[in-house]
């Protein structure tokens, strides 16, 4: 039974789930969505297809949907979704996946919530190391038994509570796409030029054309950037001043950088 899993991870959660499950069910794939747009890479047929997005302001991330609605599934594989967050059952998660999923004449067969650690600093500061040992047990736990689930094709549903406000809220976020990196700020007496939030960066939004990064207003909001850099030179405004950084434990920095072509890499430096 082949198994094909695409992941979308900026601070390791939803790669580490990917993992999880691709040793649990022993011959799975994993893809990386970034990577699967780039090269093309959008056609898939297994017996079975899952998704391991994070949760983005209570809906799908603005590249997970951009994703969905390009692929190409051959067939009528099991399908199932996993959204990593650090609220569990508030949204329009999966509501929406199986919108896109509905206009292919497919189905989404099982959802699940992950509750893990949130990576948004501007809201609030990183759970503390206690409080991360407890989630990362109690996330082993659960998705033992959702891999026994997706080895049984076992349906399986779960609460989107407050779907009205949360979809407004999602829709409103959606429409300043364009504004969404604006209050990020490099403070360049701390930048090494390590390029490493360059590389990071799903949807290729920043240059660092004299050194230090430049956001070029196409931001999904991620904070991939945020979070690697080693010398914390990169903040959202003054809100993450101070805030501690995150990663997942068993994920290490050099996984979470996306691998474009090389020759896209000189189509994208200024003139």
């Amino acid at each position: 039974m082949k198994t094909i899993i695409y992941y979308l991870s900026a601070t390791g959660n939803s790669l580490y789930v990917a993992r999880f499950l691709q040793a649990a069910l022993q011959d799975a794939e994993l893809r990386s969505v970034p990577e699967a747009l780039v090269e093309g890479c959008l056609d898939v047929k297994a017996d079975v297809v899952g998704f391991v997005f994070p949760l983005h302001y209570m809906g799908l991330p603005l590249q997970a949907e951009a994703f969905l609605a390009r692929l190409s599934v051959t067939g009528s594989p099991y399908i199932f979704a996993i959204a990593t967050c650090g609220v569990p059952y508030f949204g329009t998660f999966f509501e929406d996946v199986e919108k896109i999923l509905s206009r292919k004449d497919l189905r989404l067969d099982a959802a699940w919530y992950l509750r893990l650690v949130s990576n948004y600093l501007p809201l609030r500061d990183t759970a503390t190391d206690w409080r991360i040992r407890i989630r990362a047990w109690l996330a082993e736990r659960k998705l033992k038994s959702i891999a026994q689930a997706i080895k049984d094709r076992r349906l399986h549903s779960t609460w989107q509570l407050l779907q009205k406000p949360c979809r407004r809220l999602h829709q409103e976020w959606k429409e300043r796409q364009q504004r969404i990196d604006e209050n990020f700020r490099c403070d360049t007496g701390k930048c090494t030029s390590c390029g490493l939030c360059e590389r990071i960066c799903p949807t290729r939004n920043i240059l660092c054309p004299d050194g230090y990064p430049v956001w070029q207003h196409r931001c999904t909001e991620c904070l991939g950037c945020l979070h690697i850099c080693p010398v914390e030179a990169i903040d959202y405004g003054e809100k993450t001043k101070g805030r501690k950084r995150y990663r997942h434990k068993d994920v290490a920095p050099k996984d979470l950088l996306r691998h474009f072509p090389e020759s896209d890499t000189s189509e994208r430096l200024p003139s």
